[in-house]
């Protein structure tokens, strides 16, 4: 999962063919996505080692405050965001992050044909959703991944509304309340323990 850092798809499509770089699957600001790969055969370079048995995912979505325009979709920030290169993060539409959810279900769903991603959330463990750079995050294991995991800055925000909506069962609007107001002020990681199932009684 990567954001752009961009304002547009048409501007995403372009800083990745200058910079050589590419992705599967770009959603834009409305939350309409876009292929640009084969999901199941094509390589593409967008997260190093793990290029090889990986879908890439871009949102398009300008990160930094001091990016945003008057005219540009996205409205909010978190301004208080020590996990996020330089302590602020722009959020991505609520279409953007509807749709990124989506996609990560069906991705990781036998719907998916040709693929073989199984739902297996490599920044969430033990009752805590990272918010940064995971151990082991340069070794490939099958999963969900947040560009985030292994020394970017990127997608982790995504992948706690996505877990948010996918695990916990929240509706649209709860979690994305839920994920900003989880992330705002949160440093590494963040604690979601109390959303998990209790354990029944013996």
């Amino acid at each position: 999962m990567h954001e752009s850092v961009t304002r547009s798809a048409i501007s995403t499509v372009a800083v990745l063919q200058r910079r050589k770089l590419g992705v599967h699957l770009i959603v834009a600001p409305d939350g309409r996505v876009t292929q640009h790969g084969d999901l199941a055969h094509e390589r593409l370079a967008h997260a190093g080692g793990h290029n090889g048995p990986s879908v890439g995912v871009e949102v398009v979505n300008p990160y930094y405050p001091y990016l945003l325009r008057d005219d540009l979709p996205w409205r909010r920030t978190i301004d208080d965001a020590p996990w996020a290169h330089k302590d602020a993060y722009v959020l991505p539409t609520p279409e953007q992050a509807e749709a990124t959810s989506k996609l990560i279900g069906w991705l990781a769903s036998p719907k998916a044909l040709g693929l073989a991603i199984p739902r297996e959330w490599i920044g969430v463990d033990d009752g805590r959703v990272r918010m940064g750079r995971v151990d082991g995050g340069d070794q490939r294991r099958p999963g969900v991944y947040a560009h985030h995991y292994f020394g970017h800055a990127d997608g982790a925000w995504l992948i706690l509304y996505a877990w948010l909506r996918l695990e916990v069962g929240l509706p649209p609007c709860v979690a994305y309340e839920e994920a900003v107001a989880r992330a705002t002020g949160a440093r590494r990681t963040i604690d979601v323990s109390d959303l998990l199932p209790s354990e029944p009684n013996a």
